[in-house]
């Protein structure tokens, strides 16, 4: 893990409501970096959230626009939040209650320190 992954790894990870945050290989899904709490499948997460913004971004180009910078999934137990960072994404998995404003700014500013 080269240095850059684990300082915005530790940066998201501080954020209060932030179970787990990893940085993600975004066409193969695969986990490159990774700071989860006990109980977070990584793999899943991983593949889930790289399959969705493969999604959004050619749902995205389709419809005229230019491209996916943030993306967002709530779900009953919680969020996770994706952030493009050229060909590696930044991911926050938050609790329910997570201040999702931060999070996000938090999970963008971790992918624009690698880009």
């Amino acid at each position: 893990m080269t240095a850059r992954y684990t300082e915005a790894l530790d940066r998201l990870s501080r954020v209060s409501g932030v179970a787990g945050a990893l940085v993600v290989e975004a066409r193969a899904g695969l986990p490159v970096a990774v700071d989860v709490a006990s109980g977070v499948d990584s793999g899943a997460v991983a593949a889930l959230a790289a399959a969705m913004y493969r999604g959004a971004q050619r749902a995205a180009e389709t419809g005229g626009y230019e491209g996916v910078h943030t993306l967002q999934l709530e779900a009953t137990t919680g969020h996770v939040v994706v952030a493009g960072a050229g060909e590696m994404l930044v991911i926050a998995v938050a609790e329910r209650d997570a201040q999702l404003g931060l999070v996000r700014l938090e999970t963008q500013r971790a992918a624009e320190s690698l880009r």
